[in-house]
């Protein structure tokens, strides 16, 4: 009588030189497939080291000085720009925006004249209630609102422009805005800013080495490995295996 259980395989327990060796390739796929994944991540940890972005330079070649409210020692647009660059960045933390959107607003209050000081307030304060309007239209009078909401933008950076060097369209004039605070420190010696430096230090600081500096086919190194590579492996893995089995089994004269 045939046995009902001559088909059966264990990978933990083979009972026959067949089944070792099956289990042999398919522990071995894995050893690869670990090493290749894990190894390249621990290489990484090994061998990178901090980089800071050139943003970072800008802003420490001026903080000293604008931290002091020495405006006139030091280009305060190029402050600025470091500021809005970090702003800007989608990861940064709604607590780390908060001190970024105050610094910016107190920057800007102190070099604008008293004269458009108020202008740019109210413009400020119609421009968040317009936004807040927005949420509760739709249809024509939510595109009558964005439309003035897209004027106010417009007014506030032509009146901005010679103090913050963004003109209307740049990438940067929509997020400086979008910054702006009715109430603000009214010094960059406010201990609500003190973590500034920290914040700068924190997000224009990142792990880099050959791995991720090197360029492969358009692709930093690191990306086209992760992303592309490990998924060939992954295939041309699953098809040694699969001609490994079929070849034993012709070895062995083994039908399935």
């Amino acid at each position: 009588m045939e046995s009902t259980d001559q088909y059966n395989f264990s990978i933990f327990k083979p009972r026959h030189l067949h089944g070792r060796k099956n289990r042999n390739v398919i522990l071995t796929m894995l050893l690869i497939w670990s090493m290749t994944v894990f190894g390249f991540q621990v290489l990484l940890r090994v061998i990178e080291k901090p980089t800071p972005e050139k943003t970072l330079e800008m802003f420490e070649s001026t903080w000293p000085m604008v931290s002091k409210n020495d405006l006139s020692s030091v280009d305060y647009k190029t402050f600025l720009t470091s500021l809005i660059l970090v702003k800007g960045k989608n990861l940064v933390k709604p607590e780390d925006q908060k001190v970024l959107s105050d610094a910016i607003s107190s920057l800007t209050f102190m070099v604008v004249p008293d004269s458009i000081r108020n202008i740019i307030l109210a413009d400020i304060s119609d421009l968040k209630e317009l936004k807040l309007q927005l949420v509760r239209t739709k249809d024509q009078e939510y595109l009558n609102i964005k439309t003035m909401i897209g004027e106010k933008y417009k007014t506030l950076i032509d009146i901005l422009t010679p103090y913050s060097g963004y003109n209307y369209g740049s990438i940067e004039a929509p997020i400086f805005i979008g910054s702006l605070e009715e109430k603000y420190p009214e010094s960059l010696q406010d201990a609500s800013l003190a973590r500034i430096p920290e914040i700068m230090k924190f997000y224009l600081t990142h792990n880099q080495s050959v791995l991720t500096d090197t360029k492969f086919l358009g692709f930093p190194f690191h990306y086209f490995y992760t992303a592309v590579f490990l998924l060939i492996l992954f295939i041309a893995l699953c098809i040694a295996y699969n001609i490994l089995v079929e070849w034993r089994l012709k070895k062995e004269g083994i039908v399935e």
